[in-house]
């Protein structure tokens, strides 16, 4: 079969990688409004469905992890079509199933499967595109991956309002099928083997004790984790609050979703101007209070209202993820910033732990009263405290020891 030129067909090929990026991040936030419905239909407890949830994030994480290695391995459209053809029978488990359990561990399978694309695609750009071409195709592609965590609740509300919830995943399964379709009409890059790029089991090893056994890298990456998991309380516990407490519809919950979203990417896209006169450590400080300052603000709106405040807890969650965009981004730059060795495994590890943080705290959900918003307030200002307890005393690069080869 003939193969599209990347040359020749340059917008073609973007929309196909962009296809590939984007269907494990809409797999994560496609579903959320549905969480209820799903709770009902599995006759379960919003604490072991929020595990959907936070599973699937650390599915996600560990995808990153093992994904470079086999595209290296198998080639770009082996590792991919083994993904989509594994998280479509996960689809399909979700879909078939009525034991919550199996729903669960088939939602990490997505996640460890589907994800795979969110990276493929970026290195196939790379693989297809050179020079300013290859910039221009990784900054579309970043675009869209920034818009769909925006627009999948959104679709997923009025999905789960007008339809049921599993049409949220017959979506997920059509974006599979033609992924799988589509891999078809690319051409595999054929890479270079040498001996420079394998390693001995014992250096990789060596490298994962070394960035795990450094004290800076781990209290930025666990403040920057406890930062995310603040949020992520409302990815996770969002939707049983908001809908199945406060009587919210599903397709406006998809919206004040997005505006959570929104707020991070505006925040991430114009930090690094607004803070561009100052230190790391004076920026830092600066988006751990916008951290405080949102978690307060939802914590005080709901104490005013008896939990009952909608409009108190967005207006927070906006803030704190306002926040969120110039802290997260901050504590990873810092973790690494001291580090000679190691860094490809320190800039893997960073996501990782995050995701396992996130999934950690967020899951403290299942184990609080019915109180409206003010269990997601309580828990976000547990995740900031603890956030800031890592950063105490913590000094700038040009004071630490760097760290030992």
């Amino acid at each position: 079969m003939r193969h599209l030129t990347p040359e020749k067909h340059p917008a073609f090929v973007l929309i196909l990688l962009t296809l590939f990026a984007v269907v494990g991040p809409v797999s994560i936030d496609i579903f959320t409004p549905s969480l209820p419905a799903i709770t009902a239909f599995f006759a379960t407890t919003s604490a072991i469905a929020q595990w959907s949830v936070g599973l699937f994030m650390l599915g996600f994480s560990l995808s990153m992890l093992i994904v470079g290695p086999l595209a290296d391995r198998l080639g770009r459209k082996k590792t991919l079509l083994m993904g989509y053809s594994l998280y479509l029978a996960a689809t399909a488990i979700t879909l078939l199933t009525d034991s919550i359990y199996l729903f669960i561990a088939a939602r990490f399978a997505q996640a460890v499967f589907g994800c795979f694309g969110t990276a493929v695609a970026r290195m196939m750009a790379r693989d297809y595109y050179r020079d300013q071409m290859e910039v221009k195709m990784l900054a579309y592609i970043g675009g869209c991956l920034t818009i769909a965590p925006m627009a999948a609740p959104i679709v997923g509300g009025y999905l789960q309002e007008y339809a049921d919830w599993q049409y949220s995943f017959y979506v997920m399964a059509a974006m599979a099928v033609i992924a799988i379709l589509a891999l078809t009409l690319l051409p595999e890059h054929r890479q270079e083997t040498t001996t420079a790029t394998t390693s001995s089991q014992n250096s990789v090893l060596a490298g994962y004790k070394a960035v795990l056994t450094d004290a800076r890298y781990l209290r930025f990456t666990i403040a920057a984790g406890a930062a995310f998991a603040g949020a992520f309380v409302f990815v996770a516990g969002g939707s049983f609050v908001v809908i199945g407490q406060l009587g919210i519809s599903p397709a406006t919950y998809g919206y004040l979703f997005a505006v959570a979203i929104a707020s991070y990417l505006l925040s991430a896209s114009m930090g690094p101007k607004l803070t561009a006169n100052m230190s790391r450590s004076q920026s830092t400080l600066v988006a751990g209070s916008l951290l405080m300052i949102g978690a307060m603000v939802s914590l005080v709106s709901g104490l005013l209202t008896d939990g009952q405040s909608i409009t108190g807890y967005v207006a927070g969650i906006a803030i704190y993820e306002l926040g969120l965009g110039l802290f997260m981004p901050l504590c990873q730059a810092r973790a690494t910033e001291h580090m000679k060795e190691n860094m490809g495994t320190a800039a893997g590890l960073i996501f990782f732990i995050e995701m396992l943080l996130a999934t950690l705290i967020s899951a403290l959900i299942g184990f609080l009263p019915e109180a409206g918003t003010l269990s997601l307030s309580a828990i976000t200002l547990i995740a900031v405290a603890i956030s800031g307890v890592c950063l105490m005393k913590t000094s700038d690069v040009s004071e630490a020891t760097p760290q030992a080869a």
